[in-house]
């Protein structure tokens, strides 16, 4: 589908993912689909590099003409924002997903700028899980659960666990190869390489002893593993699939870390020396020495310099890459134990406090130069008040914006923070579960090659739909037609139940912060028998001002009965929807409920 605006030639093609599926192969509903947009300049035949489009599925009304008109009037609508406007695919978002303590993801569709979200997927692992990694186009996720000795893959586009993989006995570390070819994981016998396309094993190798850690090198040649009872590191070849090269490194290494700036690999060891592997030798050719107690080594965004913390000594240091030595040291209160990296700062999370510290990596390089710290609050709870039982981070950056989420499990919330604030700026509750690790999977699209711009994603329900195409600059509004067939594999739909919502909430002024029930009773509209067992129904409040959003589950009683807490979290006026997707029933219905917070 092709077509041309304001001189910049659209071209959209939408392909199924399916395995074994042909080119122009139908789409169906629920399949997962690959987007590709390219943009060209009409008069020179050049691809539109940074473009970052926009681009939307929405239902086309039934008799519509597809015309200029027509068209910016629903990207107008999709644009807006509005929480009832909504299309039928965005593929301008991205999801959050948090590894909790009782073996379960959940899957978020963030709303910051409405103050809420959407549980998408509530997944329950085998076991509990230690660490995860994204495989190619991210639709693929793996996450190792080491008590039973496999790995979880998801699918990504279906939230579904499609298979489990054994690597070996106590799987634990688990990174991707940036080219997304492979995934490796670390396991007690060694490394195994699973090839991300159809998750099967190619490789197993068995180096050192003990626990490892493990990193790949930006151009996906080399896999570098620790082995930490033999006090030796191990290098591998990813196209030969064989270990190339293995050698002693710092006592007990806990950490490794690898700087394309310098080539070099960073072992750091619990003994407090990091040992330092030219890659292109592929033998040690340095020491620098620190305090014993290091448990962490991550190298700067650009590869300048390497931070390591150390939680016992409460210490971070600076090491310049160029000249293997500290240049700069910091005294950490609460004991730094995880450090993550933007563009532009490092963000520290430390067991003893809920407060994140942020170094500005401009201020950085200077030896012997105080480090520049600022902070912000993640929460009212302590980052240790819970055991740590994973290696995820539990920082991640936010696509396409200079924010990041912070997850605090004993607060049960993931937090939004928008760089320069003094807070954060947004939060969502994650359902009951404490947060251990966070995660983003991002279905913006992306520039894959220039002037391409790539997704992947699940097909909405069956329907005639516009694939709505929106850049700002240069201005291009363009839509295309699409339509997506009925999907015999899927299970029936459940038929739609026109229901009577009565409001049995009694009290409705509620004091902030103060938990409320509220209680609805549903019944079919027909018969006027209860509608039981209604899993998916679930409250929507939204403060009047439209600055604050929640879903709320419902739970089930006896007779038709629903019912969910609820704590205001400022004075004001607040509408409460009932909304049920099984049976058809939306936000958008006329029955709603008025509480007033003071």
């Amino acid at each position: 589908m092709t077509g041309t605006d304001s001189g910049i030639v659209v071209n959209v093609a939408v392909d199924s993912a399916v395995d074994g599926a042909k080119p122009g192969a139908e789409l169906r509903e629920g399949d997962t689909a690959h987007f590709t947009l390219t943009f060209k300049d009409q008069a020179s035949g050049k691809p539109l590099r940074g473009a970052y489009p926009n681009a939307w599925l929405g239902l086309r009304p039934e008799g519509q003409t597809l015309d200029r008109r027509s068209c910016t009037a629903q990207v107008a609508t999709f644009t807006s924002g509005g929480l009832f406007s909504r299309p039928a695919l965005d593929l301008n978002i991205y999801y959050v997903l948090a590894l909790n303590s009782d073996g379960t993801i959940t899957v978020v569709d963030p709303h910051f700028s409405f103050g809420g979200s959407q549980l998408l997927a509530m997944l329950q692992l085998e076991a509990h899980g230690y660490d995860w990694a994204l495989g190619n186009d991210e639709t693929k996720l793996f996450v190792t659960m080491p008590s039973i000795g496999k790995v979880a893959v998801i699918d990504t586009t279906l939230w579904k666990l499609i298979k489990t993989i054994e690597v070996g006995p106590d799987p634990r570390r688990v990174v991707a190869q940036p080219d997304g070819r492979m995934v490796w994981i670390a396991s007690t016998d060694g490394a195994s390489a699973v090839r991300a396309s159809d998750q099967s094993v190619a490789v197993k190798i068995a180096t050192g002893k003990g626990l490892h850690d493990i990193t790949t090198t930006p151009d996906s040649r080399y896999a570098i593993v620790t082995n930490r009872d033999d006090g030796t590191a191990s290098i591998i070849d990813t196209s030969t699939l064989k270990e190339v090269a293995r050698g002693p490194v710092s006592e007990k290494p806990v950490s490794v870390a690898f700087s394309p700036l310098s080539q070099n690999v960073y072992v750091a060891g619990e003994s407090g020396t990091i040992t330092v592997i030219d890659l292109r030798q592929r033998k040690a050719v340095a020491h620098i020495d620190t305090e014993a107690g290091l448990s962490a080594a991550r190298v700067t965004p650009d590869g300048r310099y390497l931070f390591t913390l150390n939680p016992g000594k409460e210490l971070m240091h600076i090491i310049d890459v160029s000249s293997n030595r500290v240049i700069q040291t910091g005294e950490l209160e609460g004991e730094p134990f995880e450090v993550t990296f933007t563009d532009n700062l490092a963000y520290v999370r430390r067991k003893a406090s809920e407060v994140v510290l942020m170094v500005p990596l401009a201020d950085i390089g200077r030896e012997g130069k105080q480090i520049t710290v600022v902070d912000f609050p993640a929460g009212a709870e302590v980052f240790g008040k819970m055991p740590r039982t994973v290696a995820a981070d539990g920082i991640t950056s936010a696509p396409g914006e200079e924010a990041v989420l912070v997850a605090n499990p004993a607060d049960h919330e993931v937090y939004y923070y928008r760089e320069g604030m003094a807070a954060p700026v947004g939060h969502f509750s994650n359902y009951g579960h404490s947060p251990e690790a966070v995660l983003v999977v991002d279905r913006s699209l992306k520039e894959s090659k220039p002037g391409t711009y790539t997704s992947a994603v699940s097909l909405p329900a069956a329907g005639s739909y516009n694939v709505a195409v929106f850049v700002n600059s240069p201005r291009v509004v363009m839509c295309f037609p699409l339509t997506i067939a009925e999907n015999p594999s899927l299970p029936p739909k459940k038929g739609r139940m026109p229901v009577n919502i009565e409001q049995l909430t009694d009290k409705r002024v509620l004091p902030v912060g103060e938990k409320a029930k509220l209680t609805f009773r549903l019944t079919d509209a027909k018969t006027n028998a209860p509608a039981n067992g209604l899993a998916d129904a679930r409250a929507f409040i939204m403060q009047a001002s439209g600055s604050w959003s929640e879903r709320l589950a419902l739970t089930a009683r006896a007779d038709g009965h629903y019912e969910t807490d609820f704590t205001s979290p400022q004075p004001g006026v607040y509408y409460v929807w009932v909304e049920c997707p099984s049976i058809g029933l939306k936000v958008s219905n006329p029955e709603f409920l008025v509480l007033e917070s003071e």
